[in-house]
């Protein structure tokens, strides 16, 4: 009697499927001799895995191209918010008087001096960030605007005597 023979043979012999985990009798495996030609389950199933692999390699290389076509996407898009930050104090909406804001670009878009325009007093310095779409605040700009909220804000006048000291 053969290995294979005698396996299915016994009875109450059991195994663990490797992919779900549940036992099943050895008596009701496919089990062959792999160095022997296949026995038709085993070409079947095979057939099978390789369809099931073409399709797996079908979507990635479709996705592959859809990540491509969102990159190029989201940098289009990069490109139109870049133009949109330098519109935006002239547009209808904005917080402040364009003449109030001036711009820093990184790591927030403007300052603003709120009412500096109209009265020549400022009212209070505006932080502003320009956003459009979904994009969210990137950490720094999070980090600055806990700053800013804890009002850990200072005035430095800056002598130009401090960066090379004093000749004597």
């Amino acid at each position: 009697m053969s290995t294979i023979e005698d396996l299915r043979s016994v009875r109450g012999l059991f195994a663990e499927c490797p992919s779900c985990g549940e036992n099943f009798a050895l008596r009701e495996a496919n089990l062959f001799d792999a160095t022997k030609a296949l026995p038709k389950s085993a070409i079947e199933y095979l057939k099978t895995q390789r369809a099931e692999i073409a399709c797996e390699f079908k979507a990635i290389r479709q996705e592959r191209v859809e990540l491509k076509r969102r990159s190029f996407t989201s940098a289009e898009t990069s490109g139109f918010g870049q133009i949109v930050e330098a519109l935006s104090p002239s547009l209808l909406g904005f917080p402040l008087s364009s003449s109030d804001c001036r711009a820093l670009w990184q790591p927030i878009d403007y300052i603003g001096f709120k009412g500096w325009s109209m009265t020549g007093e400022v009212e209070a310095l505006v932080f502003i960030e320009v956003k459009s779409g979904s994009s969210d605040l990137t950490p720094q700009q999070r980090q600055i605007k806990r700053v800013v909220a804890q009002r850990r804000v200072e005035f430095i006048a800056a002598d130009h005597q401090l960066a090379g000291g004093k000749e004597t």
